[in-house]
């Protein structure tokens, strides 16, 4: 066969400087564990006066490598390319490692192959099964370390038994497990195609940084509360660290469409659930109960052109956000979904000042006698109360240009409730003609309230006759 490239691995080096050298045990790794094993054992062995590291990797796959040229050959055929449930595709990675080694070798049930600074040498193999990597490459001590701690931090797949040093990494089983249908990819028609495929998701919990991972080899770091492990192919650039905002909205969408319930109200506001809010993929429940974590389920969006309504809501125990709280994505999904209705909708039509005025009991004639007295002798105003049916609105009462009116339709005035003064009564009183003088958020509105009651007390110890109403 005629070759039409040469590959110079002193400039295949250069582009693996600058990125952390655990890119290594992911690879070498990797290979191992796509294939038929029951065990990976990963050793290190480090020179402190050559400052040169070794790691070993030696599995038992009874084939060995399917093809001892492939340890060379950059981007070969690969069945694992036509295998989403395999996690090599490129057949580049170890030709990536072995291009910043100083030497190296693939002992093999194929063949043996030693790489040192004179060049490529091939011999035979007396392995009868199994394959052993060897690379020796420049490295720190702080790196030497800092890959045998990444070795550790692979998830093991059930059924291997991976040793790193002589010991032994456990499989951790997952703390919850649910599938999705997510891109992965595929060798198609001689093509590396984009396809969607249904998928399991493993989430594991972990007290340091979270990763997303794909079948058990650690791809990026995130923010969510557990590893990410998706079991087959992420779509992946060449480096196999980068991967698409839009596939990570997707992941983050599935997550949090089956974890929503176990959140606590500061976890809703991460970045990982906004992002996932985000997403077409969110469930109408999984937005709902995030909604109601963030800002509680008496919620309402304020409109700034109706600040009546606003201050209406706010008086009703409403939480009254604003449309900046949200992104624009965000505000998408709750719109969809009807999930939150403004303030305007719900306060800025009361329907009281509208409705047909009903004809007073005798016991609401001497409460509105009651009222005006002391908007008289407190307010030093004169005003009307009037008494209307409005059934299927929040208002119980309101108050504007001196007058007073009460929605005995409403639950709350249920028969009784003016056939004496009661502190309930007096409360819903105080409580409008405070608008005398503002709105529910304004120091004035509270101020007129307090110095009523106060004066209300006052006047009942020195004139209780003031309160005499039958």
């Amino acid at each position: 066969m005629n070759n039409w490239f040469t590959v110079d691995k002193q400039g295949l080096a250069q582009l693996q400087k600058g990125k952390s050298k655990t890119f290594i045990i992911n690879e070498l790794t990797q290979n191992a564990w796509d294939e038929d094993i029951k065990e990976c054992i990963v050793n290190f062995t480090y020179n402190v006066d050559t400052k040169q590291l070794t790691v070993t990797v030696k599995d038992d796959n009874p084939e060995g490598f399917k093809d001892i040229t492939h340890a060379y050959t950059l981007f070969a055929d690969t069945y694992k390319r036509r295998d989403s449930t395999k996690r090599g595709r490129f057949n580049l990675g170890e030709k990536q490692v072995i291009a910043i080694c100083n030497s190296a070798s693939v002992s093999t049930t194929k063949g043996m192959i030693k790489f040192d600074e004179k060049g490529r040498h091939e011999f035979k193999s007396c392995r009868t099964e199994g394959s052993v990597i060897k690379v020796t490459f420049d490295a720190t001590f702080d790196e030497y370390k800092e890959l045998k701690e990444h070795a550790k931090t692979l998830l093991v797949p059930e059924g291997i038994k991976y040793v790193v040093d002589g010991e032994e990494i456990p499989h951790k089983t997952p703390t919850k497990m649910f599938t999705a249908f997510l891109d992965t990819e595929v060798l198609k028609e001689d093509r590396m195609t984009l396809t969607t495929r249904k998928t399991t998701i493993n989430l594991i919990e972990t007290d340091s940084d979270t990763y997303i991972y794909e079948m058990g080899i650690p791809i990026m770091k995130i923010d969510t509360p557990w590893h990410i492990d998706i079991q087959q192919k992420i779509p992946l650039a060449v480096d196999r660290q980068t991967v698409t905002n839009a596939y990570i909205k997707d992941v983050y969408a599935e997550v949090l469409n089956n974890t929503y319930q176990d959140l606590t109200s500061d976890q809703a506001s991460e970045v990982w659930v906004r992002t996932a809010m985000k997403d077409k993929r969110i469930t109408k429940e999984a937005a709902k109960h995030i909604l109601d974590l963030r800002f509680g389920s008496k919620l309402l969006v304020g409109n700034s052109f109706d600040p009546n309504a606003n201050d209406e809501a706010t008086a009703n125990g409403y939480n009254v956000i604003s449309g900046n709280i949200m992104s624009k994505d965000e505000w998408d999904t709750i719109r969809n979904f009807g999930l939150i209705k403004s303030t305007t909708e719900l306060f800025g039509h009361t329907g009281l000042r509208e409705a047909k005025t009903v004809k007073p009991t005798l016991q609401q004639k001497t409460f509105a006698k009651f009222a005006k007295r002391v908007a008289k002798e407190f307010l030093h105003v004169n005003i009307d109360v009037i008494f209307v049916s409005c059934k299927g609105v929040p208002t119980v009462a309101d108050y504007g240009n001196r007058t007073l009116r009460f929605n005995v339709g409403h639950p709350q005035l249920h028969n009784g409730f003016f056939d004496k003064l009661t502190y309930e009564n007096i409360d819903l009183l105080l409580h409008e003609l405070g608008h005398e003088e503002g709105n529910h958020t304004e120091h004035n509105y509270h101020k007129c309230i307090t110095e009523m009651a106060g004066k209300l007390v006052m006047k009942a110890i020195q004139d209780p006759d003031f309160f005499e109403v039958n």
